[in-house]
């Protein structure tokens, strides 16, 4: 998959694990999703009524589209949140615009994501 992440100052840990847990989503990698989140995470996709949990992500993961081309084209952070937005390029060729938002347990630069939700746009 390939991977562009807009610059950034790289001062802001909690932006960047938004931005890791971004392309372990998109990736399908649920080792790296796990090395990010608590046991406890829900991941949410708005619009759906289903929340995801930890043990659950695999197999929601696997009914996903591969991504092909990831890029992110702005990210936040302030106190226990974060949210990175950009686009996903798909096998076929479609594309969504996504916006994911996460918060963390804590505003300690090393917390954990306890929670993420994922707008997607077509």
């Amino acid at each position: 998959m390939k991977t562009e992440v807009m610059f950034n100052c790289g001062n802001s840990p909690k932006m960047e694990r938004a931005i890791e847990l971004t392309i372990a989503l998109a990736q399908k990698d649920a080792n790296l999703v796990n090395s990010h989140v608590r046991e406890d995470f829900i991941w949410k996709i708005v619009g759906k009524d289903d929340v995801i949990s930890l043990p659950d992500l695999t197999q929601e993961l696997s009914k996903k589209p591969d991504v092909t081309e990831l890029n992110v084209e702005n990210a936040l952070s302030h106190g226990n949140g974060s949210m990175c937005e950009g686009t996903l390029l798909f096998e076929d060729g479609s594309h969504l615009y996504f916006c994911n938002v996460v918060k963390f347990v804590n505003t300690a630069k090393d917390a954990l994501v306890k929670e993420g939700h994922t707008y997607f746009i077509k």
